[in-house]
Parts: C-alpha cells; sequence; structure tokens
C-alpha cells in the first residue's frame, strides 16, 4: 500500500516538472534561435558590406583614373610620343597598389601610318613597374579583344568579366574606357587592368572562421571567386550543379538584389545569405549548414538535457525521502500498536475490553487525524519546495540563455575584428548612434591624433565642425535609410593637407561601421592628370578642352566687346614630312612663346588642335585686335626653322552681345582665317618647296644633279613621244621633285659608302611616300605628288610603296622609273663608281616585263640613249 502512495506521488510530481521544463525548453529554444538568426544575419550583412565597400571603391577609383586617362589621349594622341604615354602611366600603376596594369589602345594605323598596333603599356610584377610596348604586334592583337570590343561597341566605360592571369597568378578585372578625339569619333580606348585577388583570399579567410563557403558568381552565375580555384579557372556556372533545390535558390538570388533563401544537400539545409556588390550584377554569397547556425542551440540543448535529467533525480529522491518520513514511520507506528494491543490478555471481561479497545480506538482516531494533519503539512511543505525548484528551473534557463547571448556576442565581436584587421587595409571606426567613437581598429599610424583621444568621445568633439556635422548627419541617414552612405573631406593638419574617404554601414540597430581610407596619393593624381589634360603637351598652352569650358565661362556681359581671334601655322605638315616631327614641335613651340609673350590683360590662349591656336582677348575693339594680330605678325617674321619662314595666318570675330555665342564666333574666326590662307598659300608653298629641295641637296650634292638629269631625260623621252608642251613641262617638274622625299631621311644613311642593311633599306624607301605628303599639301602639285608617290612601283606589281601594276601605275611615273634606274646605273655612287652605259642599257632590257614598261623601256633604249 505504502509503495503504491509513493508511485502515485511519483506519477503526479515528476509529469508536472517534465511539462514545466519542457515548456522552458520552448520558449528558450525559440528565443534562442531568434537571437541565433539575428547575429547570423547581422554579421554576414556587416562581412558583405565590408567586401562590397572594398571592392567597389578600388573599382570606382579605377574607372575615374580610366576616364581621365581618356581625355588626356583624345586630347593630344597627335602630339604626344609613346615614351609620353609610358611617362602617364607608370605612376598609375606605381601609386595604386590595387591597380595591376594600365595601357592606351589606338584604332589601326592612327598613332602612325605605317603601324597598325599601338598599345603602350605598363604593368606591376611584384615590386618592380614594368613598362612594355610587346603588346603592340599581330601575336597579340588587341583589336579581337574583350575591352576594346565591348568599348568600341558601347562607346561608354564597360568591365570585362574577372580572369584569371596566368602571368601574375592573380584575379583581376579590367576597365576600359573609350577613347574620342574632338569630334567625338571613336579612336581607342584606355584600361585599367584591377586586381582583385583580395576576394579570393577574403573568401578563404571566411572560409577558415565558419563551416561554410563563399563564392561570388556574375549575372549568368559563372563563378568569379570560389573555395575551388580551379572552378574559377575553368569559368564555372552554379548552373552547372544538378540538385534542383539548388538551382531554385540560384534563381531567386539572380532575381534579387539582396537577401537570403536555403536548399536541401544530403538531407541537410543549406542557408544562402547574399548581396550584389556592384552595377555589373555581382553577387557575394554566403552558404552556411543549418547545423552550423544552430551550434549554439544544440550546446542549449545540451545543457536542458542535463538540467532535465538532474531534475528528476533529485525531485524522484525528495518524493522518495519525504514519503518515507512523513507516512511510512507514522503508519508502521500505528500498526505495531495495533499488534501489541491484540495480544494482551484475552481473559479481560469483554467490557472492560472494549471500553478499553473504545478508548484505544478513539487514540488511534486521533492518531489518524494527527497522521492526516502531518501528511497536509508535508504535502503543503513538498509543492512548496517543487514551485521553488521550478522557479530555480527557470532562473538557470534565463542565465545559460543569456550566457550564452553574450557568448555568441562576444565570438561575434573577436571574429568580425579580425575579419576587418585581415580584409580591410583602411581604418575601421564603431560609432554609436548618438556618434560616440566606440573602437577603431586597423591602419592608425596616418590619423592625426591618438586612439586614447577620440575612444569614448562624440565626433563633434573629435572632428572639424563642418566635417562632424556632415558624419553625424550621415550617420542618421543610414538609420533613416538602411543604405550605406560616404563622405569625401579634406583634412588638414598643420602644413599637412591630406584628402579622405568615409564609408558608413549599418551594424545591429544602434551602430554604425565608419571605413576610413586616405586617397591623397589617388586625389592628387587624379587632379595632376586632370591638369595635363587641360594643357598641350608639346606647346605648354591649354588645350582645346580647357579652351571650350574656359570660354563658356567668359561669354559674359562684363566682358563684350570680345575678340576671338583663330590662327593657323602654315606648312607644319610640309616641316614634319621634309625635316622630322622634332623641328614641326620646335615651330608650335616657338610660336607658343611669342603668344606668351604678348602679355594681353585677361587674355585666353590655347592650342585647339594640330597647327591650329585660339585667342580670346576680353574688352577689346576691332582696331586693338588688328594690331594685336599686326604684332604677332611681325615677331613670326623673324623666326626661320631650317630657312622656312614661320608663317601664321590670323581671322578673328569681335562680340558685342549676347546674341553671339563663343563657338560661333570661333566658326566665324576661323572661316576669315581659312580664307586669309588661300590668299597667302601659293607663293608661300612654292618658296617652301624651293628651300626644302635647296636643303636636300645641300646634304648631298649628287642628289641635285641626279634630279636634274633625270628631268632632262624625262623631257626629252616626252618630246620623241610628241607630248604637248604642258605635259613636257609636268613630266619635267616632277623629274626635279622626284626624290623630294629623301629630305626625311638620315643624311648619313643617304650617303652611306657601304652596302645598306635590311632596315637601312626598308627605311629609305620611305622617301616616295614623304616625297608624297610633301608635294600633296599644295593643291596643284596633287598631280606630281601622284608621280613621285608611283615611281618606284614595278611593272609586274613587286614594288613599293602600294604594290601597283602595269598601266595602273601613271605613265609619268612609269617613264621616270627608267630615266631614274639608267641614271643611277651611270652615275657615281657613294657605294659605287659609275657603270657603263651598254650595262644599263642591257639592264633595263633584262627588266622589260618585269620593274619595268616594256613598251617604253624598248622607246627608250631606241629613242632616248642614242640622243644623250
Amino acid at each position: 500500500m505504502l509503495s503504491h502512495i509513493r508511485m502515485k506521488m511519483l506519477l503526479i510530481v515528476i509529469p508536472v516538472l517534465c511539462v514545466v521544463i519542457m515548456l522552458s525548453y520552448s520558449a528558450s529554444v525559440r528565443t534562442a534561435k531568434r537571437i541565433v538568426d539575428h547575429e547570423t544575419s547581422e554579421r554576414i550583412s556587416a562581412e558583405k558590406e565590408i567586401q562590397k565597400n572594398i571592392i567597389e571603391k578600388n573599382m570606382n577609383d579605377a574607372a575615374e583614373i580610366s576616364r581621365v586617362l581618356a581625355v588626356f589621349a583624345g586630347n593630344g594622341y597627335k602630339d604626344y610620343s609613346p615614351d609620353y604615354y609610358i611617362h602617364i602611366l607608370e605612376p598609375v600603376v606605381r601609386d595604386n597598389p590595387f591597380i595591376l596594369g594600365a595601357g592606351f589602345w589606338f584604332e589601326p594605323y592612327l598613332y602612325d601610318q605605317s603601324q597598325k598596333y599601338m598599345g603602350p603599356y605598363v604593368y606591376r610584377d611584384g615590386d618592380r613597374i614594368i613598362p612594355t610596348f610587346e603588346y603592340s604586334s599581330s601575336d597579340y592583337d588587341y583589336f579581337s579583344q574583350n575591352y576594346y570590343t565591348l568599348a568600341k561597341k558601347t562607346e561608354k566605360t564597360v568591365w570585362t568579366d574577372m580572369y584569371y592571369d596566368q602571368t601574375s597568378n592573380l584575379y583581376m578585372i579590367t576597365c576600359s574606357q573609350p577613347v574620342t578625339d574632338e569630334n567625338g569619333t571613336y579612336i581607342g580606348c584606355v584600361t585599367v587592368d584591377v586586381g582583385l585577388s583580395s576576394m579570393q583570399k577574403f573568401i578563404s579567410d571566411y572560409i577558415a572562421r565558419y563551416d561554410g563557403t563563399t563564392y561570388i558568381i556574375n549575372r549568368e552565375g559563372t563563378y568569379l571567386a570560389a573555395e575551388d580555384e580551379a572552378v574559377v579557372k575553368a569559368k564555372g556556372s552554379v548552373y552547372d550543379s544538378e540538385n534542383q533545390s539548388f538551382l531554385l535558390a540560384v534563381s531567386e538570388i539572380i532575381s534579387n538584389e539582396d537577401g537570403s533563401t536555403s536548399y536541401h544537400r544530403n538531407k541537410q539545409k543549406i542557408s544562402l545569405y547574399y548581396k550584389t556588390l556592384n552595377d555589373l550584377g555581382w553577387k557575394i554569397v554566403f552558404e552556411i549548414p543549418e547545423s552550423s547556425i544552430n551550434q549554439p542551440l544544440r550546446q542549449l540543448s545540451d545543457t536542458f538535457i542535463w538540467i532535465f535529467g538532474l531534475s528528476l533525480l533529485f525531485m524522484s529522491f525528495t518524493v522518495f525521502i519525504l514519503t518515507d518520513r512523513i507516512i511510512d514511520r507514522p503508519v508502521n507506528a500505528i500498526l505495531r500498536e495495533i499488534k501489541s494491543i491484540g495480544e494482551r490478555r484475552l481473559d479481560q471481561k469483554v467490557s472492560s475490553e472494549l471500553v478499553t479497545r473504545s478508548d484505544e480506538f478513539g487514540l488511534i482516531g486521533k492518531s489518524l487525524e494527527e497522521m492526516k494533519q502531518q501528511i497536509k503539512q508535508s504535502s503543503e511543505k513538498l509543492n512548496q519546495s517543487l514551485n521553488e525548484n521550478v522557479d530555480s528551473q527557470k532562473q538557470l534557463i534565463r542565465q545559460n540563455q543569456i550566457l550564452t547571448e553574450r557568448e555568441t556576442q562576444m565570438y561575434h565581436s573577436l571574429k568580425y575584428a579580425n575579419s576587418l584587421m585581415e580584409a580591410i587595409p583602411d581604418t575601421v571606426f564603431v560609432i554609436s548612434k548618438e556618434g560616440v567613437f566606440l573602437d577603431g581598429i586597423g591602419d592608425m599610424d596616418h590619423l592625426f591624433f591618438k586612439k586614447d583621444q577620440f575612444i569614448g568621445k562624440n565626433i563633434k568633439d573629435v572632428m572639424p565642425r563642418r566635417i562632424a556635422a556632415k558624419g553625424s548627419e550621415l550617420i542618421s541617414q543610414v538609420f533613416l535609410t538602411g543604405e550605406n552612405q560616404k563622405i569625401e573631406y579634406e583634412w588638414t593638419s598643420g602644413q599637412v593637407k591630406e584628402y579622405h574617404e568615409l564609408r558608413i554601414v549599418k551594424w545591429f540597430d544602434d551602430k554604425v561601421i565608419a571605413i576610413a581610407r586616405n586617397i591623397t596619393e589617388t586625389h592628387n593624381y587624379i587632379r595632376e592628370i586632370e591638369e595635363i589634360s587641360y594643357h598641350d603637351q608639346v606647346t605648354g598652352l591649354h588645350n582645346r578642352r580647357y579652351f571650350d569650358k574656359k570660354a563658356k565661362e567668359l561669354d559674359r556681359k562684363e566682358n563684350y566687346p570680345m575678340s576671338v581671334i583663330f590662327s593657323d601655322l602654315n606648312g607644319l605638315k610640309m616641316v614634319n614630312d621634309s625635316f622630322g616631327h622634332e623641328y614641326g614641335d620646335y615651330m608650335l613651340k616657338r610660336f607658343a612663346e611669342i603668344l606668351a609673350d604678348s602679355e594681353k590683360e585677361g587674355e585666353l590662349i590655347s592650342r585647339v588642335g594640330g597647327d591650329e591656336f585660339a585667342i580670346i582677348l576680353k574688352k577689346t575693339e576691332k582696331a586693338e585686335t588688328e594690331q594685336y594680330i599686326r604684332e604677332l605678325k611681325e615677331k613670326c617674321a623673324g623666326e626661320t626653322i631650317n630657312g622656312i619662314e614661320l608663317s601664321v595666318s590670323f581671322g578673328y570675330c569681335i562680340i558685342t552681345d549676347s546674341g553671339l555665342s563663343v563657338l560661333n564666333a570661333v566658326k566665324l574666326a576661323e572661316d576669315e582665317m581659312y580664307q586669309n590662307k588661300l590668299y597667302e598659300a601659293y607663293s608661300r608653298r612654292s618658296k617652301t618647296l624651293d628651300i626644302i629641295l635647296n636643303t636636300l641637296h645641300e646634304k648631298n650634292p649628287r642628289e641635285e644633279q641626279h634630279s636634274q638629269r633625270v628631268a632632262e631625260l624625262c623631257e626629252t623621252m616626252a618630246r620623241q613621244m610628241g607630248m604637248p608642251d604642258s605635259d613636257i613641262k609636268k613630266i619635267k617638274a616632277a623629274g626635279l621633285l622626284h626624290d623630294i622625299g629623301k629630305i626625311g631621311i638620315q643624311e648619313a644613311l643617304l650617303n652611306k659608302p657601304g652596302m645598306l642593311t635590311e632596315d637601312e633599306y626598308q627605311e629609305i624607301r620611305k622617301h616616295s611616300e614623304i616625297g608624297y605628303r610633301i608635294l600633296n599639301t599644295s593643291p596643284n602639285m596633287s598631280e606630281i605628288a601622284e608621280i613621285v608617290l608611283c615611281h618606284h612601283e614595278r611593272w609586274d606589281g613587286k614594288g613599293y610603296p602600294k604594290g601597283r601594276s602595269k598601266t595602273d601605275i601613271p605613265l609619268y611615273a612609269r617613264i621616270i622609273s627608267i630615266a631614274d634606274a639608267y641614271d643611277a646605273m651611270t652615275s657615281d655612287r657613294s657605294y659605287r663608281r659609275a657603270l657603263p652605259a651598254a650595262y644599263a642599257r642591257n639592264e633595263l632590257i633584262r627588266g622589260a616585263g618585269k620593274q619595268f614598261d616594256p613598251e617604253l623601256v624598248d622607246f627608250f633604249v631606241n629613242h632616248v640613249i642614242g640622243l644623250n
């Protein structure tokens, strides 16, 4: 019976205790689950924002640098030497650690008409900065590369997909910026290669910290960075997976900007957290097994199992002790007493015995009543003990919950700090919602104050008022909109001026992360490049881009009347072709110096084209403008380059009111300048040609005699053929000028006594094209220019420079080629004595039908040689 009572009590107390504990466990698990999910989401969000900011910052800087370089190339590609491009690119790569290489890539034959490829490139090799022109060849053929074709097709800033460079063993992406000339025509592109190896390092670090994986994909699902580098190198795709659950999750990731989803793998739930990194649609994805996320829950479950088991043992032991003391002992005592009474003498009287029994049973009843009261009291004590135990269990559960929460926060804080220290080369501040600095980690060396001077203080107590006000405003915007904020500011301390960028990211509900980066070098470099892009490299004057910008600013009522002057150097192209670009550059520089020395107040002087200059004079009437132009012409008249007078044509237009824009005034001044240029052109070109011929003949006296003899042979043949006098004069002039292009060949090469090397021969061959360009600058010399161009073409099409054949070669050029060859063989040369006339005659006959027109050779041999 007693065991039965004890069992009933256990069956009553233990289920009640189990229900209480399970309810507490369920509530704790749900609370812990919410905390873990929130912590995980916040942690992942912070990690994503950090990596997003690193990548976007580098890409934005690269895009800005490429834009400035593109403007620079578009304004000065006609003036800059290839070496100067290297000079511009080297600091770009040297001063920006995230840039692995940069280059200029021009359209075919644009930079040099004899050179199809033109691609100066500078790249980083460890600590070395290496310039190269190795990509300027058909072996590389950059015209077919993505960065070139995309920029040409879209005519805007484009980014290639991330790729693995086998040479440098680095991940990178290329920013390509189209380059256009002053007319908006595409002339090539600028590329900046951005290193993204930090992405792969970030992923490796993340994998090491968490039981999960991270990867970055583009909008097509191709892996850009992943735990398995082989997948990246092979350009693997998330769509290669056969897991349908994963493919559904991928579709959601590609379709949305950011968020979370999940899929199942091997009967295990995998949580995915993702965010869009940039405008290219890249996604950074964090994969974490649910078991890893729920690890704190498992720890909590283990704790509750121990609590539950110990509680059952404790309560069972309590019930056992209480039933023994409160029930077993009193009842056993009563039974012993009853047995003792039953053994008394049977010989007592029945009445006495009954009375006695009655008294005894009264005592027994009294004892039972007392026992009942004791049991009731014990039951109350038991209930009180149970309630106290339940309260104790609840308190224990709550303490464990708080402990787990704090442990999770501490774990997150430590790992988060480590993540920042490893992944970010900048300074990171943790700031409260109220603007108080809570912590600072990372690069503290460049700060103007020590850490203990700002921790615990408000932004307004540390930063200058303007920066503090803007920073507080951005922090408020972060909590108001949930979007990241950015500010660039100038910081001056003593004589030191720096430029910084601050990016602010929300972290939990009461803090922000502020990532500070010193952008002084990048800022100054961009300013330097912009300054270069506003100046002409040859003359040092402002360029067309600056002129257009400044002219709009000057076009105001207070500057009227305003003179717009347009000028053009006459014969610059002829000087370049005849004497080389160094002489043409000298001509440009000398005229720029004359303009700069004019010292006219309020003037704007710019080189707006290859040989064109524009000038704006404020508050200048017509008479003053004409006097200004006369003075410039007088100064130019006293300057000569290799005997050629520095000649400049001018035109001007006066703006008296806002009815005439600067743009239209420039057009009118330019039209007048070209009209004046026509009046002066003929006599000047004729004089210039004479100077060029005289200079050539001074370099090589044999050339003058050779040209005269060739002209006489051509004249004789033309007369024998019965040509009219006008044609005879034309072919004689062509004969005199046929080697004028040799003015552009080095004197030492023209007079070399020995045989020419292959490279030297190729250099000599350029003289026909140079002569064509010199003569073609004069409209009335265009036909002679064509004859000069073709006088080394062959009847069989194996000549140069165009490879023309038979009657496709002008008649006069075919005649000159025969006369030129004959005189060359029968005259003394620098490398041999003159050959006999008979030998030359036989060589002409042997070359008939191959090198020469056979009919003309026959006529020359039979009707010309015999007359000379």
